[in-house]
């Protein structure tokens, strides 16, 4: 991960790309059924939406029978198959869609869903009330809170996403979080074709206008700096860059609440879990969680520890499913739990 923007600074496009071709196994053409002819279908990458209303969903890809979506309202549903079909003589793109739970799948028509942020999708707690609406919640990190799996990114769906729409604030996240981002830097990196800041103190000092108006401020960052060759140095030095971003988030807006998010569970490459590794520069996963949570604390900011509240999330039994390079980097999937888990946590 930490050398995503270093090595391959277009990326971004080249995993679209890879994807295609991975995703891209196209099926032949197949024959005209009750006027719906299928030009191809293929695999397609797995992003979260929710249906509009009335939307209809099909049983098979010829649309011959349809299904009522009205008890569907509230479910998330993922992205498996895309298909072209010609229809009445036109061109109409069609989804494979299975719900979050597995237990239900369709067809429906990529005009009748929508993205999870839509407002008119309403999956609020009912334990969150009035408590957070309109609150804005801002974001700063890496890979993992800004919705990369590793390979893409899984538009609109990233747990800060989920996490909002769960707590009813029906504002927009101002998601700033940056695959490889660091504690330690000033880099900046190519997001396509736009250069946006990486690391968190060019990430902060970028966006201080916006922070001035945040009311939530999530930082959820670290896995980098702890990354072999990552230029961060000593545990010392990383926490030293890191009180000293976090007291000038406090500097520009006092007002708001710090919340203070733990690397999740990280695992290399033989799939053992790096809790107790030590990276090069001496110190393991482990002192880095523990001393994150210090720093947190002691600065006033509520600390969030994923390994806590939500243990089986992310499991060495489970990463294989739930991480989609099984090392570090959380599924669309597993993104929604996530954010259902921290939403549930922050009503308490």
């Amino acid at each position: 991960m930490i050398n995503f923007f270093n090595r391959h600074i277009k990326l971004f496009f080249a995993a679209l790309v890879v994807a295609s071709i991975s995703f891209g196994v196209y099926s032949h053409p197949t024959a005209d059924k009750a006027g719906v002819q299928v030009e191809y279908t293929t695999q397609a990458l797995p992003h979260a939406f929710a249906l509009k209303k009335n939307a209809k969903l099909y049983t098979d890809v010829h649309l011959a029978k349809s299904v009522s979506s009205k008890k569907y309202a509230k479910s998330a549903w993922y992205r498996s198959q895309t298909a072209k079909l010609i229809y009445g003589g036109k061109t109409k793109v069609v989804y494979r869609i299975t719900s979050t739970d597995h237990k239900h799948t369709f067809w429906v028509l990529n005009s009748q869903v929508k993205n999870i942020t839509s407002k008119s999708y309403n999956v609020k707690l009912a334990s969150a009330g009035n408590k957070f609406t309109g609150d804005k919640i801002g974001v700063f990190g890496d890979s993992i809170p800004a919705g990369w799996d590793g390979y893409h990114f899984y538009m609109n769906s990233s747990y800060p996403d989920w996490m909002a729409k769960y707590l009813g604030t029906n504002t927009k996240v101002e998601n700033f979080a940056c695959p490889s981002g660091r504690i330690v830097g000033h880099r900046y990196a190519y997001l396509g074709t736009t250069l946006v800041p990486q690391d968190l103190s060019a990430a902060i000092k970028a966006h201080r206008t916006a922070i001035k108006h945040m009311n939530m401020i999530f930082v959820h960052i670290g896995t980098n700096d702890y990354t072999n060759y990552s230029g961060s140095g000593s545990l010392k030095n990383v926490m030293h860059n890191l009180r000293y971003n976090i007291r000038m988030i406090q500097k520009l807006n006092p007002n708001a609440k710090i919340y203070g998010v733990l690397p999740i569970s990280r695992y290399d490459a033989n799939g053992l879990s790096r809790e107790n590794m030590s990276d090069m520069y001496g110190y393991t996963f482990k002192d880095l969680r523990v001393a994150e949570a210090k720093l947190y604390k002691s600065l006033g900011a509520t600390v969030i520890n994923f390994n806590q509240f939500a243990p089986d999330i992310i499991t060495s039994q489970n990463k294989n499913y739930t991480l989609r390079d099984h090392e570090i980097h959380p599924t669309a999937q597993t993104a929604q739990k996530m954010g259902l888990a921290l939403a549930k946590e922050l009503v308490k």
